[in-house]
């Protein structure tokens, strides 16, 4: 059987075929578990097993039975979850998991099929209470850098003890090269440097089959960054006045293959070597020797010839793993660029190395997990931060770092490489942009080999490539931002079409006119010369940052005023009709497709968990799809397509029957503000024995209670203001606008809710602003969640996870009441599920 083709196939057999073949390995009978009938109690998992309970006391040594002899499949098992992850059927990988979890011979190996997919789709705290139940190496060695990474973030030195073992039984050979290179970035972040060395002997050696040439480099690249590696090594000191960065691209963790990158420090070297009377000194005379040669070929009209003459040290630093180095201090670095490539996926190397001393200009801040309470306080130290798009402005100022809007350190460029005469520019360049005549190459920006040269070898290729542009062509056609502006910079006609227009690193540099281009470079070009003039002279810290602070103070109170300014567009609609009749405790239940079936059986279980008085409102077209409904003694509203036209909410039209469902929601929540309280859950919901409880939850004078979002991708709220903006598409100007009214209202760095399961105080919310809930789903496509996250910003109390968990998201923990089935493998589908059985038996009882 091919896995790849038909892994589906292997995991839909899970419930029969493949559990019998694991028990048959293991020589234990027991019945066959099923997925297509009833399922054993799964909601209410069992206390955190040893490695005895879990394969037997007997087996424990040699590992579970099925992992031996049976290794193969077992193997093969975590390739097709793996596969259908990346298929985007994750709900399937998800049963898989279950269902062998329900087997104590095969529970490891469900734990860590849960932890895989909790990895694809979780926070890592929320993969690792299920991996962190899997301690035998034979069963991590199966989820390779699934297990690692989450484990030497929670439990290091757990993870340094297992990986050792599984280095010295040679069980990680069959480990792709990506594989053995995440985790042995895992390892270096933990600063298991035993643990780094043991899996790169295992890649280079070439005792591991299944390991690219270029993995290979990036592994011996990352011993280089070991405490002893050439990388580490104190740069020496020469004899210079003055020591200057020059940004490369090296790393523990992802390197930089995109030119763009070294056409930045490119850009950057043309503020020094514009300054006349500099004598150049450095560790690397390739280096040396360029930047001597840059210094002679400098644009005319961009020359300072008043400069002191002094000698610079250059000194290669590394964007993404400055603060490993060891540098002569104080080492002054222009900071620009992308940040910031994490060693594994949220472990960044930043603030730098001490003897750093950064001017901030042209900074992105495109991972905002990067700002740490120690990150902040450094970018507020060495501010104000100039910032290459608005909405790095927008999150900076949000916490209170001084920060304006420089634009991009590309667009200066030209003081090192002039623009040529028009006579030779006659071609037109495609750089990453399909769609250009049938004859035209289009050509790559991101070039694998790169890694592999030397820093003064990717300046030269840089310089060549912005050459070309110079002397060659006479239009660029581009989807790329550091092809766009360094071409503009050198006179080509440019064409920018970028994949997404509100894409949040271009802010300020898409349809930006001659003279906002040359506002932006010259703006840039003036800040530098200031500073580099004191700094060149030998002037000391507080003289630089004085300066720094006096000449882009204009510009920081010109970004605050521009930003206070922008207002998002909010259409004007009709309140929410009144819903739930005058009730006091209000029920609202978002019924979605293809779950009408079986709410008679959910009403009637409502009917007996809440109290005497209380209303249902049912949300959603698919209540059309309603039949008769039982006679529970609660009034029941529907809020549809016809008892709550939607017509005159222009926005919505052509959006599709999720936003529907999305804005019919919001209504049935909103509608019901005459209520004392009101719980809005799903249809597809396991409930508690009793919802009093959760009616009468502590709100702590916050308009709502919700369980923090476990998606990986939603940690911080700003990641949820970006996601929505980028949306915007076409609509960039509306994006901004958005970014802008947003980073005002919302705690930037604190965590999202999940109204998937709420509680809200109408009266408090109403007060919140609630009327802006349905006017922003309208113009910007924002979900309910998105919305009243947006509204609220960070009013509301977290409510514990046993009152909501999501069985697709994460392992309920024992004593969980409420299990949702929003998104995920329905409880009465044909896959497993947490809570299953305990479902059915709800939805069976009759009154």
């Amino acid at each position: 059987m091919s896995l790849r083709k038909d892994a589906a196939r292997i995991v839909r057999g899970v419930g029969r075929e493949v559990l019998g073949r694991v028990r048959s390995t293991a020589s234990r009978p027991t019945s066959p578990a099923r997925v297509d009938g009833p399922a054993p109690d799964t909601s209410r998992p069992r206390p955190r097993p040893t490695a005895a309970t879990e394969v037997g006391a007997g087996e424990a040594a040699s590992g579970p039975p099925w992992v031996g002899h049976g290794g193969g499949w077992s193997a093969s098992v975590v390739d097709a979850v793996r596969e259908l992850i990346r298929a985007g059927k994750v709900g399937e990988a998800v049963s898989t998991g279950y269902a062998l979890r329900e087997d104590p011979v095969t529970r490891p190996l469900g734990d860590l099929l849960l932890g895989v997919c909790r990895r694809s789709t979780s926070t890592s705290g929320v993969a690792w209470r299920d991996l962190g139940r899997v301690t035998q190496p034979e069963v991590v060695a199966l989820g390779a850098e699934d297990w690692f990474v989450p484990a030497y973030q929670h439990e290091p030195e757990l993870a340094a003890r297992v990986l050792r073992e599984v280095v010295e039984r040679e069980l990680l050979l069959g480990w792709t090269g990506t594989q053995l290179l995440l985790v042995a970035r895992a390892a270096f972040q933990a600063e298991d440097w035993d643990g780094v060395l043991g899996v790169s002997d295992v890649a280079t050696s070439g005792r591991a089959r299944r390991v690219a040439a270029s993995r290979r480099h990036e592994l011996a690249e990352l011993v280089r960054w070991l405490p002893d590696g050439d990388h580490r090594r104190p740069v020496p000191e020469l004899d210079a006045d003055v020591r200057f960065g020059l940004m490369n691209y090296l790393a523990p963790g992802p390197g930089s293959r995109n030119v763009g990158d070294w056409i930045q420090t490119l850009a950057s070297l043309g503020h020094l070597v514009r300054h006349g009377n500099l004598t150049y000194v450095g560790t690397d005379p390739g280096l040396v020797d360029l930047v001597t040669e840059l210094a002679t070929g400098v644009r005319e009209e961009r020359r300072v010839w008043d400069t002191p003459a002094a000698t610079v040290q250059l000194v290669e630093v590394q964007r993404d793993g400055m603060a490993l180095q060891q540098l002569p201090a104080p080492t002054w670095v222009p900071t620009f660029g992308w940040y910031l490539h994490p060693v594994t996926e949220h472990d960044y190397l930043f603030p730098f190395s001490d003897a750093v001393r950064p001017i901030f200009i042209s900074f992105h801040v495109n991972k905002p997990d990067m700002l740490t309470p120690e990150a902040v306080a450094y970018l507020r130290r060495y501010g104000p931060v100039g910032c290459r798009d608005w909405q790095t402005v927008a999150l900076l100022r949000a916490l209170d770092v001084p920060a304006f809007f420089s634009g991009c350190m590309t667009t200066t460029v030209d003081a090192v490489v002039p623009p040529g005469g028009p006579a030779g520019r006659t071609e037109t360049a495609y750089i990453d942009f399909p769609g250009g005549p049938a004859e035209a190459p289009v050509v790559e920006q991101s070039i694998t080999g790169l890694r592999s040269l030397s820093f003064a070898d990717n300046l030269r290729l840089a310089r060549e490539w912005v050459h070309d542009y110079a002397t060659r062509y006479r239009a660029v056609r581009t989807s790329r931002l550091h092809a766009n502006l360094p071409s503009r910079s050198v006179g080509c006609e440019v064409e920018f079409a970028p994949k997404n227009r509100s894409d949040v690193r271009f802010g300020g540099l898409i349809d930006i006119d001659d003279d906002a281009f040359d506002a932006i470079r010259h703006g840039i070009l003036d800040k530098l010369e200031a500073v580099l003039r004191l700094i060149l002279s030998g002037a000391g810290e507080d003289e630089v940052y004085a300066r720094w602070r006096e000449v882009c103070s204009t510009d920081v109170e010109a970004a605050g005023r521009m930003l206070d300014a922008r207002e998002v567009d909010l259409p004007e609609t009709a309140p929410a009709p009144p819903q739930g009749l005058e009730a006091d405790r209000v029920v609202v239940v978002d019924l979605g497709p293809g779950e009408a079936p079986h709410f008679s059986g959910l009403v009637e279980a409502l009917a007996q968990r809440v109290p005497a008085g209380t209303a249902v409102v049912v949300s959603g077209d698919e209540t059309l799809r309603l039949g008769a409904l039982p006679d529970v003694g609660l009034p029941v509203t529907l809020v549809n397509r016809e008892t709550v036209p939607l017509e005159h909410l222009d926005g919505l039209e052509g959006r599709g029957a999720a936003a529907r469902r999305e804005v019919l929601l919001a209504h049935a929540v909103l509608g019901a503000r005459q209520a004392g309280r009101v719980l809005v859950i799903p249809a597809a919901v396991l409930l508690p024995e009793d919802l009093q409880p959760l009616l009468d939850h502590d709100l702590q004078g916050e308009p709502v209670a919700a369980p923090r979002d476990p998606r990986g991708s939603r940690r911080l709220s700003v990641g949820l203001l970006r996601s929505l903006s980028s949306r915007q598409g076409e609509d960039a100007a509306g994006a901004l606008d958005l970014i802008a009214w947003g980073s005002r209202r919302i705690d930037v760095l604190g965590a999202p809710f999940d109204p998937v399961v709420v509680v809200v105080d109408p009266a408090a919310l109403g007060a919140a602003g609630s009327d802006q809930v349905i006017p922003l789903m309208v113009r910007f496509g924002a979900t309910f969640r998105e919305a009243l996250n947006m509204v609220l910003g960070g009013r509301w109390t977290p409510l514990p996870e046993r009152w909501a968990s999501i069985p697709h998201l994460q392992t309920p923990e024992p004593g969980a009441e409420l299990l949702s089935y929003r998104v995920g493998a329905r409880p009465w589908s044909g896959l497993t599920t947490a809570g299953q059985q305990e479902w059915r038996e709800q939805q069976s009882v009759r009154r």
